[in-house]
């Protein structure tokens, strides 16, 4: 039970400081959120050859150091589809932003005798975490007391909503769905009728042994139901259960379910001795933008950073 206390307010805590920490940042996006192929970049073949994109001090950056970047973030997947022009226009810019960041940060590598043995943009990318890594030493650790302050000022992130303690009878879609009658699918049929033998009596147990494959029993025991994935109204009636009430059968991922309210879960706070690797964690990664962003500013001042006609460069995409 701590655990999944701990998973669910913690994860809460930690999405709400990285949506506002991934506003602040001009990086690309991470390539686990690449797999979907409608997030994947298309036309990138259209990109123009040699074209002049920025320029950072004496170094020219061109079309071909932004397709071996793309590249590399995903994974060699350069032909693509799912995305309009604007938001193709806005990722290649977001991957355009971290390369010249990395070439100034690489620079300022260079000039302080760091070294690399890669070649390309795996050699930039190394030399600007090297000297990030260097100067990071000067940038003060997060500490306990950072940890309390950021736990005693953010408090609210750390409520347990209040849930249910439930059973659920999870069927799942026996034929595809048909948005107009839900009546068509047998799992919404059969869903009805063990419904009705459940609040006439019949052993919870014994139903699910009978109508829920082996690999779904396991929620046929009783756990902490705080949402799903399902429409609002239903999610709601099933968190408003009370023990000993079945609603049902509701559409959820993957199927229909039946619930059995046991207990009401009360709404509460995680302590601080569980949230504090999570704290932690968040604080680092923040600690380590925060400083990369302070030097590419600094940097900025020292070397000129010139960008070339972006409309340009993704002409062949409008």
């Amino acid at each position: 039970m701590k655990r999944s206390r701990l998973w669910l307010a913690c994860a809460a805590a930690i999405l709400v400081g990285l949506v506002v920490l991934n506003a602040m940042r001009s990086r690309p996006i991470p390539s686990a959120s690449v797999g979907d192929p409608a997030l994947l970049l298309k036309n990138l073949a259209l990109l123009e050859p040699k074209r002049l994109l920025a320029k950072v001090g004496d170094v020219e950056l061109r079309s071909e150091d932004l397709r071996e970047v793309l590249q590399s973030e995903f994974h060699g997947q350069v032909s693509h589809a799912g995305l309009s022009a604007e938001d193709l226009g806005s990722k290649v810019g977001q991957v355009l932003d971290a390369l010249v960041e990395d070439e100034l940060l690489a620079q300022a590598a260079r000039q302080d005798g760091l070294k690399t043995s890669q070649k390309g943009c795996a050699g930039r990318k190394d030399l600007a975490n090297q000297y990030l890594a260097l100067n990071l030493s000067k940038v003060p650790t997060v500490d306990e007391a950072a940890l309390r302050n950021f736990y005693k000022n953010h408090g609210e992130k750390f409520i347990i909503p209040p849930g249910v303690q439930v059973r659920e009878l999870f069927l799942p879609l026996q034929s595809p769905r048909d948005k107009k009658d839900k009546t068509k699918d047998k799992a919404f049929v059969l869903g009805q009728e063990l419904a009705e033998r459940i609040r006439k009596g019949e052993s919870w147990e014994s139903l699910a042994a009978q109508h829920v494959p082996q690999e779904h029993r396991d929620r046929a025991q009783v756990h902490e139901f705080r949402g799903a994935e399902m429409e609002l109204d239903d999610e709601r009636k099933v968190l408003t259960l009370r023990p000993g009430e079945v609603v049902g059968p509701l559409r959820i991922e993957g199927g229909y379910s039946v619930f059995q309210g046991v207990a009401r879960v009360r709404s509460g706070r995680i302590p601080f001795y569980e949230a504090r690797e999570k704290i932690k964690t968040y604080l680092e990664t923040r600690r380590v933008e925060e400083a990369r962003q302070q030097l590419v500013t600094n940097l900025q001042r020292q070397r000129p950073v010139q960008r070339f006609a972006p409309d340009k460069t993704l002409a062949a995409v409008h």
